[in-house]
């Protein structure tokens, strides 16, 4: 019989036990094709153990969304604080990076990019978890805008409106890396997603730099 868990600990264990099941679920059937009993099957519990810890399967799923972001921020955070970088080297990390994340945390980046479009329920954004994924997406963005603006500091870039070009620029990374996942690079226009990363690069830095 699975018993309770009583220890925070345990607690710990049996949510990371349910969230990897739920993940597995997700990326391989979807939100509409997981439910519930399939995740808790998958994790080796009762069903209402997982009720236990999450009240619906969006919280479910908004839980792995914050576990994605939570890695996507720290990896991003780890590349821009190398010592003795220009912020032109720092935004091309920022990009190599997010590509890196989509390869090697490929269920994690299914999730968070579904839930960018689909379903309409997963689009609430005033429960808590929601607010807390909003925050720390926030707080990604604001990370790539720090290195805007120091790069017009250091003279390396034009004036420009930072905020805006952060969203820009992330949306280009966001905007390949899903025509890649339609399928739609290699197959009908025959280039690979890096190659198309570089020549997107080269052109939008190509835009922000200082003529000297």
């Amino acid at each position: 019989m699975n018993r309770r868990a009583r220890t925070p600990k345990a607690k710990q264990e049996k949510k990371e036990q349910i969230l990897a099941a739920a993940k597995a679920l997700f990326f391989e059937k979807g939100f509409y094709g997981t439910r519930i009993e399939m995740i808790a099957k998958k994790a080796g519990v009762s069903t209402g153990t997982v009720y236990l810890y999450y009240k619906n399967k969006i919280e479910v799923y908004k839980a792995l969304q914050d576990e994605g972001v939570g890695i996507l921020s720290e990896m991003i955070s780890q590349v821009i604080s190398w010592p003795g970088m220009s912020a032109l080297a720092k935004l091309s990390e920022v990009a190599r990076t997010y590509y890196r994340f989509h390869n090697e945390y490929r269920e994690y980046f299914d999730i968070m990019a579904i839930l960018c479009v689909t379903p309409k329920d997963l689009k609430e954004s005033e429960s808590e978890i929601s607010k807390i994924i909003d925050g720390k997406t926030f707080s990604l963005l604001k990370m790539v805008e720090g290195v805007l603006q120091e790069g017009i500091e250091k003279s390396e870039f034009i004036s420009l409106d930072t905020w805006k070009a952060t969203n820009v620029f992330w949306g280009m990374l966001d905007g390949l890396i899903l025509l890649a996942e339609r399928r739609n690079i290699e197959n009908v226009i025959g280039v690979d997603l890096e190659e198309l990363f570089k020549q997107a690069l080269e052109m939008s830095f190509y835009g922000i730099l200082k003529q000297n």
